[in-house]
This record gives C-alpha cells, structure tokens and sequence, in this order.
C-alpha cells in the first residue's frame, strides 16, 4: 500500500472516531459547552435632553456714520467674550457605526462690548443643526452644522450732533463645528464641542431718526462648551 494512501486511510478513521466519540456524548445526554457570548455594542439612537455651559468671545466689526452730513464719525473692532449656559434637545439615529442627528439649543450669556461712541451686547443664542457622526462604540465623534440665531442691543453716540440712540437687531446666521460624545452609562452622555458662528454684515439703525447717526455691525463668534445629556 502506498504511502498516500495510507495517510488518506489514517485521516478517515481518525475523523470516523471523532464523529462517533461526538455521536455518542450527544445520545449519553451529554452537551457541548455554550459558545463564547458576542460583545453588546452602545445604541446611540434615541431622544435626549441636556444641560450644558461654556464661554464664548466675538469678533465685532462697527462702522459708525453720521447721517447730519458732516461726514464719517468713526470705525471700530471689538472681541467681548462671556460665560454662557442653557439647554439642548436632540434626536439621534443610529445605522451600523454612522450616527445621523437634528439638535437644538437655547443659552443665556451676558457679552458686552465697548467701544468709544457706544455698547453692544447680547444676552441670548440659539442654534438648530444637523449632526453627522462616527461611533466607536460609547465614544462618538460627530460634525454639525446649521442655522444660528441671537439679539444684538447696540447704544450709540454721535459726537457731532450730541444725541444717542439705542436700537435692537435680532439676526439669524449660520454655525459650523464638531465634538465629541462620551456614554458613561447606557442613559448619560458626557459631550465637549467647538462652535464657529457668522451672523453676518447687518445695519442697526436708532429708533429716533433725528439722532443723526447710523452704524454698520459684523459680528462672528466662536464658543466651546461641554454638556451632560439624558437618553431615553
């Protein structure tokens, strides 16, 4: 017999044996052990609501004219920051490890901002957006965008004709940035963001058109916050 075949013959009766050794712990009422569990993945779909606080600071771009036909009163830059803190709703569905969202938000803060023929400064923002993110399991990374909205409260003084205004200017603009999501349970989720925002170029003009004065504001912020979120 030659060599081939009696390596072929040798792997058939060894298999044989082990069909019959498995056939007969099953019919002695013996089971196989359980196989190994699979390892349970975090959902990140489902509703949540949250508190968050950060800060914020500006970049204020003011020209301010003087409508008495004496001419050009003035140009300004400003950077006012402020503590903020609110509130945020949003929705979360999951589809393998992309994470697809809508999330909004409502915060109080207290930015002022000076400048020598006047003050602005704003005490509410407000943002609904998309989010799109990256699960890794309970860490989720994530960018978001979408429309932002605020009130500006602009004083002005014009030095040629002596008077001074006040007027409010309530804008919408849009935001842009990302972060991170962290589940420390399976209904707590730990978040840290940046935030770009433009609100655009806009004119605030004073209530009283005898004042003699008209300004001209751009206003862009950036804010970083961390939140902690209830799931449902």
């Amino acid at each position: 017999m030659t060599t081939p075949l009696r390596t072929a013959l040798a792997a058939l009766l060894i298999l044989t044996g082990s069909a019959a050794a498995m056939a007969a712990d099953l019919s002695s009422g013996k089971q196989l052990p359980p196989a190994p569990a699979l390892p349970s993945f975090y959902s990140w779909t489902g509703f949540y609501l949250g508190a968050q606080g950060g800060y914020s600071w500006g970049s204020d771009k003011i020209r301010q004219l003087s409508t008495t036909g004496l001419g050009y009163a003035g140009a300004f830059r400003d950077t006012p920051g402020s503590a903020l803190g609110g509130g945020q709703a949003g929705l979360n569905v999951q589809f393998d490890s992309i994470v697809l969202g809508l999330e909004g938000d409502l915060e109080a803060l207290q930015e002022r901002g000076g400048f020598s023929l006047g003050r602005s400064q704003r005490d509410w923002q407000a943002s609904l957006r998309a989010r799109i993110g990256y699960a890794f399991d309970t860490v989720m990374i994530y960018g978001t965008g979408g429309a932002a909205f605020t009130e500006f409260n602009l004083r002005s003084y014009d030095p040629i004709s002596g008077l001074g205004g006040s007027t409010q200017v309530s804008r919408a603009g849009w935001t842009l940035g990302g972060g991170v999501n962290y589940a420390l349970t399976s209904n707590l989720i730990l978040g840290a963001e940046y935030r770009y925002t433009d609100y655009g170029k806009f004119d605030p003009t004073a209530r009283n058109s005898a004042l003699g004065l008209a300004s001209e504001q751009e206003a862009k912020t950036h804010t970083v916050r961390a939140s902690l979120a209830y799931k449902f």
